[in-house]
């Protein structure tokens, strides 16, 4: 029987790193020569222009393309296409449920997962990128946190950005999560600047010491 292996990234909230932190983990298994996928089900502040993974339109208007999804399929070695990658695209810089609403669309609770399983023979590991944070909409009464109670012995890896303030939003995010038995595997702090808060030096240590058992690291800031 075919396994694939799932590790499905998180964050504490928008905009801590979470597509860096994916396509590192896509290359670092493409490295080792490992077959990796990756997916995000449903991307929202999508801009219309053309891709490497996808034709050229000449009669109808060019396809919304998702910047992150396409950072990641570039990490992972450009497996399937772009579609694969992040099937469900919408324009507003929105959570995805209020985007496809501001379009006249809903968005496809059952694709979230059968877009899923279309990796499934095409890879050993997926490496699965929410939207926004663990608590947050993916479709109408459907968070990330349900999406990934979907998925048998997904590992969850969360990211923070290290700043005045992440010590709370980890700390509430796994408890949270662990209410609902998704025990958040791995913590990845991202440097929120080239040279960070008065915070940055020691929130690792504060976390290693209220969250043991958590394996926690660090990434330096990248421009």
């Amino acid at each position: 029987m075919f396994v694939l292996k799932v590790i499905f990234v998180t964050g504490t909230g928008t905009e801590v790193g979470k597509t860096y932190v994916a396509s590192m983990l896509a290359a670092r298994e493409l490295r080792a020569g490992i077959r990796v996928g990756v997916y995000k089900p449903v991307a929202s502040g999508c801009i219309r222009g053309e891709s490497s993974g996808q034709v050229n339109f000449v009669d109808s208007p060019p396809p919304l393309v998702s910047n992150d999804a396409e950072l990641l399929w570039r990490a992972a070695g450009k497996p399937l296409d772009l579609d694969a990658v992040c099937p469900q695209r919408f324009q507003a810089a929105l959570a995805p449920d209020e985007a496809a609403r501001r379009e006249g669309k809903t968005v496809d609770r059952a694709l979230l997962l059968s877009g899923l399983q279309r990796w499934r023979g095409h890879c050993e590991t997926l490496i699965v990128e929410g939207a926004g944070g663990l608590f947050s909409p993916l479709a109408e009464g459907f968070l990330n946190l349900d999406l990934f109670l979907q998925l048998d012995d997904a590992e969850l890896v969360l990211v923070a950005a290290n700043r005045l303030g992440v010590i709370h939003d980890v700390i509430a995010t796994c408890r949270a999560a662990e209410l609902q038995a998704a025990g958040v595997s791995r913590l990845v702090l991202t440097a929120a600047g080239p040279k960070g808060d008065e915070s940055s030096s020691s929130n690792a240590a504060q976390l290693k010491s209220l969250c043991p058992g958590l394996d926690i690291s660090e990434l330096a800031w990248q421009s």
